[in-house]
């Protein structure tokens, strides 16, 4: 029997099948398909409130689609924190998130709203702050550049990128990079205790990396507005935008910090050890900033990116291959 999707409109009972948009996956949304996205956010919130949140889904998706005249398409890849659907608004395709953490949107849409005169972001369209819920743009056909599908951004695209977000003002933003990276030496590092991941990286190797990264953050004399979280999943390619900036960032997390921060994904990507280190004096020499320096960062970044792969799908080709970046003299 075919369950009635989520679609403000339909027949009751009768799946509604819909012509595929770019970026988003054609599936018809059921409201078992919304109440198991929103059960799926147990790992963030606990199985207890992520169920509640699922639960309440299905009318909460009803009240908004009303509200803001929303024609909901289907769920769009979701993070940890948030439920993220495809929409159609009167101005356009949309994506809307809701969280059962209303405080999070928030805080993401001041941050967006905050990287607005940049041309790098999406536009928030409409809030709902007691709700935890979010309309933004939706870019197309928005694939985001970790996709095989995405054609890989050049060091010259990255370096316009870093250059646009990196010209706001810090006025409003109150956390430093200092605290992210404190977060990060305890998360890591207890991942870092695991067998599967002590075995190849050791307490020494990890110990050197956060002292490194301490290193850094005491000769940091910069202290810009980054966006904290620029890997290359959170980088969308536009078709086309009115101002010809077709590299869009999404999922802000704002802090003032070292610019160096927001570049050592786009080195630690692809490659040998070699390719990487060469990344890296590319990209320092079209942003300006130290290469020496974006070197550091970036085997700061390999250790803790190999931790992480290692804890959740164990050794490979890339994480070796990190562990040798992260160790050249």
């Amino acid at each position: 029997m075919a369950t009635a999707p989520v679609v403000p409109g339909a027949h009751p009972g009768k799946p509604v099948e819909r012509p595929p948009r770019p970026g988003y996956c054609r599936r018809v949304l059921t409201e078992p398909d919304l109440v198991a996205a929103g059960a799926a956010l147990e790992e963030r919130f606990g199985a207890e409130r992520a169920s509640a949140f699922a639960r309440g889904l299905p009318v909460l998706l009803r009240g908004l689609s009303q509200r803001w005249s929303l024609e909901v398409e289907g769920l769009l890849p979701s993070g940890a924190t948030s439920v993220v659907l495809a929409v159609t608004h009167r101005s356009g395709p949309g994506v809307l998130k809701i969280s059962p953490d209303a405080g999070f949107l928030t805080r993401q849409v001041r941050m967006l709203r905050h990287l607005v005169p940049t041309g790098r972001v999406p536009t928030v369209l409409a809030e709902d702050p007691s709700g935890g819920a979010m309309l933004m743009e939706r870019v197309v056909p928005g694939t985001t550049l970790d996709d095989s599908r995405a054609t890989p951004p050049t060091p010259q695209e990255w370096a316009e990128l870093l250059s646009d977000l990196h010209g706001t003002t810090a006025d409003g933003v109150a956390e430093v990079l200092r605290q992210r990276c404190e977060d990060m030496f305890r998360r890591i590092g207890a991942r870092q205790t695991l067998p599967q991941v002590n075995e190849h990286i050791s307490r020494e190797v990890w110990g050197r990396a956060v002292d490194e990264c301490l290193s850094l953050l005491e000769t940091d004399r910069e202290q810009v507005v980054i966006h904290g979280d620029l890997h290359l999943g959170n980088v969308l390619r536009a078709e086309s935008r009115p101002d010809g900036r077709t590299l869009v960032a999404v999922d802000p997390k704002l802090c003032v910090g070292d610019r160096c921060f927001d570049m050592v994904d786009f080195v630690v990507t692809t490659g040998t050890a070699e390719e990487m280190a060469q990344r890296a004096y590319d990209l320092a020499s079209l942003v300006r900033v130290d290469p020496e320096r974006l070197l550091r960062w970036s085997r700061v970044n390999a250790v803790v990116t190999g931790i992480s792969r290692l804890s959740w799908s164990g050794p490979d080709d890339w994480t070796r291959t990190l562990l040798e970046f992260a160790q050249q003299p």
